[in-house]
């Protein structure tokens, strides 16, 4: 047995040297994986890079149209909105409900009385503008005709004209709005 009694005594270094070559190799890997990783990402980050700024100029590219065809969209209501609004008008002449209107006007118009002339307006919004005359027996049964055409549907309800046939009936013209039921 060999027994060294020098001050300092030696180290068994292989040890050491082991780790520092382990970690050594370690830090080597780790370089190359790092290196390997940041180049494969740099590389995607490129792709997505193009294909952002390609969709950002697909993007511009369908708002100029969008405003274009926004554009083209305004100028053909402009230029079908008569033809449209008649078109419509038809319809709504078609669609409003004579049979209705005149139930109402048989409802509210009292026993006594009666219709003379009647004369219809179509207006544009689902409303109809009515002159019609009226033969009452008096003063009381043409207010009770007002008073129930204030109930129904009738609005802007207007007295035109009065005055007394050759049988003593009180002839009166009347103005009114009719709303359609919707």
């Amino acid at each position: 047995m060999y027994l060294n009694l020098a001050s300092h005594p030696l180290k068994n270094r292989r040890l050491f040297f082991l780790l520092v070559i382990i970690l050594g190799a370690l830090f080597i890997f780790l370089l190359l994986l790092g290196g390997y990783t940041f180049i494969n990402y740099a590389g995607k980050v490129r792709d997505l890079q193009s294909k952002t700024s390609d969709v950002e100029s697909k993007i511009q590219q369908y708002q100029q149209e969008e405003k274009e065809l926004a554009a083209r969209i305004q100028q053909a209501v402009a230029a079908h909105k008569k033809e449209v609004d008649r078109v419509n008008s038809l319809i709504y002449r078609k669609s409003f409900s004579w049979v209705e209107f005149l139930s109402d006007m048989e409802e509210v118009l009292p026993r006594s009385s009666y219709v003379v002339s009647l004369s219809p307006k179509v207006k544009e919004d689902a409303q109809i503008e009515v002159r019609f005359k009226v033969a009452s027996p008096n003063l009381d049964e043409l207010l009770k005709l007002n008073k129930r055409l204030y109930a129904m549907k009738f609005k802007d309800i207007r007295v035109i004209s009065e005055s007394r046939n050759s049988e003593g009936f009180l002839i009166s013209e009347i103005s009114v709005t009719y709303e359609k039921n919707t």
